[in-house]
């Protein structure tokens, strides 16, 4: 693979979408733009000098785990599921508007806003969806705890969070940053703050949000299509909020608000829209990160619960020291756990790092692997013929096939989610 620039990350279907390399270009030769579905970079070949940045940043093409986790915690991780981390926790924000409105427990919020309020950041990079295309993120600096607030609830669809670091660099020199990212934005940061040293003095919290994949913006398109809705008719998107476990919520320009319950709409038809590149990935809860986030479903979750619990894996002493006080001032509530505990009923903790059978399929089918140096799961027989039902689905996803897709999910459903 050449080096020169990210062109042969995007020819080799690599690309994550995060939008580091957008950011961290120092001609401005690159921008983000929607194809197929995603993110990707759109390079100006009149600006670009090939001064392969974008390359050295760029997560798609591979990442070296072991050097990483020496760099940021000292040690590779004991357990590879986890990754490095000091303390599991299972806690909510004391704040029972913020806890209803968000995706779970309401915590990456509260936290931002206690960091803002409390001089430890100037600012946050988080994602809202645009006011004036509600299918389309739009990724800001939020500087008040209200602007932290729209950006709360997840967004089932891509991403260019990464785009935002670009205001980061251009803030004032003595100001300090939290990011909210996926774990693919985190490692476009991490590779970014290796060779820009303002960037990693600037971002003092790294915060990591758990993915199974994610969605490409034909999955919304699809729900609209079961839904008989056009799009035309949508003044705002809201995927998840409105008590536990949640609910699609959609906004008419009639002003009426239609709900659709998440168990209802996160199904197998709707997560067949996931990216190609999703597949190649093997970290799910952010090991990079600060603090990484997620559900809670654990022994102590119920599934009749109206407010939700975050599940949190706190990597280092900064994260302690900010949940310590947080709980000290009666914001959070907040209960050590194990990791075992918050791993419950979330198998993609585990799939992802049985990826070696899907590089395998991939290298079959003569198409590029990223290279990651960390230890790997071996799989089974049975994780590639599931591997194999999973790329099957996101093909028939990709070719709008949705009859056969249907009947495909209902064929396969007993085997694979």
């Amino acid at each position: 693979m050449t080096d020169y620039n990210i062109s042969c990350v995007i020819k080799y279907n690599l690309c994550t979408g995060c939008g580091t390399c957008e950011s961290l270009c120092p001609q401005n030769a690159i921008f983000m733009e929607i194809k197929d579905g995603i993110y990707l970079p759109h390079i100006n070949k009149k600006k670009c000098d090939d001064c392969s940045i974008c390359f050295k940043v760029c997560p798609g093409h591979g990442l070296d785990f072991k050097r990483i986790n020496m760099e940021l915690f000292g040690k590779i991780p004991e357990n590879i599921i986890a990754g490095n981390y000091i303390n599991c926790y299972v806690g909510y924000s004391n704040n029972s508007e913020i806890r209803f409105n968000s995706s779970s427990g309401g915590l990456v919020t509260e936290i931002l806003i206690f960091a803002l309020e409390n001089n430890i950041i100037d600012g946050a990079l988080v994602t809202k969806m645009n006011d004036k295309n509600p299918f389309e993120p739009e990724i800001f600096i939020a500087r008040t705890s209200e602007e932290i607030i729209k950006a709360s609830k997840s967004k089932y669809c891509p991403v260019p969070a990464n785009i935002g670091l670009k205001s980061i660099l251009s803030s004032q020199p003595d100001e300090k940053f939290a990011i909210v990212g996926l774990p693919c934005h985190i490692h476009g940061i991490r590779k970014a703050e290796k060779i820009n040293k303002d960037l990693k003095r600037k971002i003092v919290i790294h915060i990591g949000l758990w993915c199974s994949g994610t969605c490409n913006f034909y999955g919304t398109s699809f729900l609209l299509k079961k839904l008989n809705l056009k799009r035309g008719e949508i003044i705002e998107i809201s995927y998840r909020g409105q008590g536990w476990p949640g609910s699609l919520k959609l906004s008419l320009k009639n002003k009426k608000n239609k709900f659709i319950p998440l168990e209802k709409y996160y199904d197998s038809n709707f997560m067949s829209f996931i990216s190609e590149r999703c597949k190649l990935c093997t970290d799910c809860n952010a090991e990079l990160a600060d603090l990484s986030f997620g559900d809670y479903r654990g022994k102590n979750a119920y599934l009749n619960e109206k407010h939700g619990k975050s599940a949190i894996i706190s990597r280092n002493i900064l994260s302690e020291e900010i949940l310590n006080k947080m709980k000290k001032y009666n914001k959070i509530n907040l209960k050590k756990t194990t990791f075992e505990d918050i791993a419950t009923l979330q198998s993609y903790f585990y799939s992802k790092k049985k990826v070696y059978a899907c590089f395998k399929i991939f290298e079959i089918l003569g198409k590029k692997v990223p290279k990651y140096n960390q230890k790997l799961i071996k799989p089974s027989i049975s994780t590639y013929f599931l591997e194999l039902v999973s790329l099957i689905r996101l093909y028939l996803a990709s070719k709008n096939l949705y009859r056969a897709l249907k009947l495909f999910n209902k064929i396969t459903s007993k085997f694979i989610r």
